[in-house]
């Protein structure tokens, strides 16, 4: 009979701390989700903000540092999202922009807007979107919710062959 009820009180304590994983799994998730999402609302934005920068009126010199400034948040913002979902590919990008970048007197000759930087500035609009369709919860009826299934990185990689072969150019040129 005590065995029984050894047997019994061991099974309970099992089935609660089997509960209690679930919980904490379902929170830690959450906690992912929010985290992920926060940092995908920020890279989206400092996208927006760098294409923003990269055609202003400023500087050559402004426009640089705003941009290098721009491109180190872009790939912590990157590195935050990609080690939720474990995956690389926002951090490949950023690294890719940041080739880019570093040769500011291929974009910017005399002052003047080469037509590189109109190329650069599509690929980042590009990228806005593909972020938004590859990354969003698209079934969320308030919007903005982030995916951390993603099954589909189709477009992603498509675009970092794209931005792969731009930048082997445009570092030749």
């Amino acid at each position: 009979m005590v065995k029984k009820w050894g047997i019994l009180g061991l099974a309970l304590l099992i089935s609660i701390y089997a509960i209690y994983l679930q919980i904490d799994k379902k929170e830690l998730e959450s906690r992912l989700e929010i985290i992920s999402g926060y940092n995908l609302h920020l890279l989206f934005s400092s996208y927006n903000d760098l294409a923003t920068t990269i055609n202003s009126d400023k500087q050559k010199p402004e426009i640089i540092n705003d941009t290098k400034n721009k491109l180190d948040r872009i790939l912590q913002y990157s590195s935050n999202i990609d080690s939720a979902l474990g995956r690389g590919d926002l951090k490949t990008i950023a690294y890719k922009f940041k080739e880019i970048f570093s040769h500011p007197d291929k974009i910017y000759t005399s002052g003047n807007k080469t037509e590189e930087l109109v190329e650069i500035t599509g690929l980042l609009q590009e990228l806005n979107e593909i972020i938004n369709d590859t990354y969003y919860d698209k079934t969320n009826d308030e919007g903005g919710k982030a995916e951390l299934y993603i099954k589909d990185f189709d477009k992603m990689d498509a675009y970092i062959e794209k931005l792969t072969n731009y930048t082997e150019q445009f570092t030749q040129k």
